[in-house]
């Protein structure tokens, strides 16, 4: 029977410091190096981790930006994109414009990501307006009109940082816009809410069945710590929480692991793959 291991990064594979632990690569690489096919299935963009992911021997493709992309880091290369429908994109500006919320808008154009913002102060989200987006994407810049931007190009994904009171009812409205999904969760990093849209054919839950149907797996078995990761979750075909998830994502995991900080999701896989 052929395995998927796919797991989370963020408090889940990552420690609290979001990096990989000498144990964790350790470990996985063991496992690696025997052709166990793992992966991991992330919010974040593709140059938000392929740097702290670079010491695993990474070859099955990865499921980034919450489903939007499949990556492969052995190649730098992605290997699908999900677009977002033009007009569900309109709306959905429609809705931050009408809570006076600036918003991260993301397009894809050659293989390349762009980045536009519509209010000055958000270089302040560095989750979004980071080194790393400004090193890697081929434009990020502040555009005060970002409606007439959709018309011209194809546009992946928004995104911003905020209060849980400012965000939520951002994240009630564009939930009745249809052709979207919402990833609406907790960064564990600065106590702030994250708000992240794109087309409803990208969440990890299709990205994992895709990926699963690529590589011809029998099963899946997925690792978590945060609420975007309970689409995962649904499909799965055995899911763990790490010590330190969500009391939410422990009621729907079949048994609890050792937290992020412990190497819980590498010590597992190894236990799995050599029995010790």
């Amino acid at each position: 029977m052929t395995t998927l291991y796919l797991s989370d990064l963020d408090g889940t594979l990552f420690t609290t410091k979001k990096s990989l632990s000498k144990k964790t690569t350790s470990l996985l690489n063991d496992c690696l190096n025997k052709d166990v096919k793992f992966a991991v299935a992330t919010a974040r963009m593709p140059y938000g981790c392929d740097y702290r992911l670079k010491a695993l021997n990474l070859s099955t493709p990865s499921i980034l930006t919450n489903g939007v992309f499949l990556y492969d880091f052995s190649t730098s290369r992605y290997l699908d994109a999900k677009k977002m429908n033009p007009d569900a994109v309109l709306k959905v500006l429609d809705v931050f414009e009408a809570m006076d919320t600036g918003v991260f808008l993301y397009s894809f154009f050659e293989n390349k990501i762009q980045i536009c913002y519509n209010k000055d102060t958000m270089t302040d989200q560095t989750q979004y307006y980071s080194d790393r987006a400004l090193e890697c994407c081929s434009k990020v810049a502040y555009q005060p009109e970002l409606k007439p931007y959709v018309l011209s190009s194809d546009i992946v994904y928004l995104a911003c940082t905020d209060t849980e009171e400012k965000l939520t009812p951002i994240h009630q409205a564009v939930q009745n816009i249809p052709g979207i999904s919402c990833a609406f969760y907790l960064n564990i990093y600065n106590g702030l809410y994250c708000i992240e849209i794109f087309s409803d054919q990208a969440t990890k839950k299709n990205a994992l069945l895709e990926l699963k149907h690529m590589l011809n797996c029998d099963e899946v078995v997925v690792f978590g710590d945060n609420l975007n990761d309970l689409s995962m979750f649904e499909v799965a075909d055995r899911k763990y929480a790490v010590a330190n998830a969500l009391d939410s994502v422990k009621e729907c995991a079949d048994a609890i692991i050792p937290s992020c900080d412990e190497d819980g999701v590498a010590a597992f896989i190894h236990r799995e793959i050599f029995g010790i």
